[in-house]
């Protein structure tokens, strides 16, 4: 099942990729943009498997304690939905009443607390999220975080060209193929999040300059 899902939503992003203005206007054929998202995927799921076989602790594993602790709130969306909306849209949810989905997560409450945003529950809430369409497939929650990741550097990329003309190749290298990029980029991370953000916040700035 979670093969086929992998399958099914792959195609889908390679359907909107072809299709979608926002990347057909790139200057970058559709033949080299499936290439580099296929990649995007193949690393996130080697990265799955290198946590899985060398840091078998989960609770602690990068890729995969946001995504188990963010089933504890994605049942509530069964059992008591007003919760699971709360939680997702930080509204009300900040009383002891929520202790109990929080107290069972390994990853809300930091250890040592300070005034700066916590970004685990972004990253929690966007799995929960995620778990609607995945039916808890880790691999399905993969292709989504590459295709956010690819869709911010994308959008990196044209805001980019516009400025440097003539240097599309190593564009392309610079802002696709970087290993940390591919790496890091392509997990069930928060960096592939940040990739989305930051390369639609330079896009649309550049527009608007």
């Amino acid at each position: 099942m979670e093969f086929t899902l992998v399958i099914f939503y792959t195609l889908l992003f390679l359907f909107l990729i072809r299709k979608l203005p926002f990347f057909k206007n790139s200057n970058i054929s559709f033949k080299t943009l499936s290439m580099l998202f296929v990649l995007k995927i193949l690393a996130g799921i080697s990265l799955g498997l290198i946590y899985t076989l060398y840091y078998k602790e989960r609770s602690t594993a990068d890729v995969f304690k946001y995504f188990d602790d963010s089933k504890i709130m994605y049942d509530s969306l069964f059992s008591k939905p007003l919760d699971y909306f709360k939680m997702l849209f930080g509204y009300a949810n900040d009383t002891p009443y929520f202790d109990h989905y929080y107290k069972a997560m390994n990853n809300w409450f930091r250890v040592y607390e300070s005034n700066l945003y916590n970004e685990s529950h972004t990253i929690i809430r966007l799995n929960a999220v995620f778990r609607i369409f995945s039916f808890g497939y880790y691999n399905v929650h993969t292709v989504f975080m590459c295709f956010l990741s690819f869709t911010g550097l994308v959008a990196l990329y044209k805001a980019a060209v516009k400025n440097i003309p003539g240097k599309e190749m190593e564009l392309v290298i610079g802002i696709f193929l970087l290993p940390s990029v591919i790496f890091w980029g392509s997990g069930v991370l928060k960096e592939g999040l940040l990739f989305f953000g930051i390369g639609l916040m330079v896009y649309f700035f550049t527009r608007i300059l």
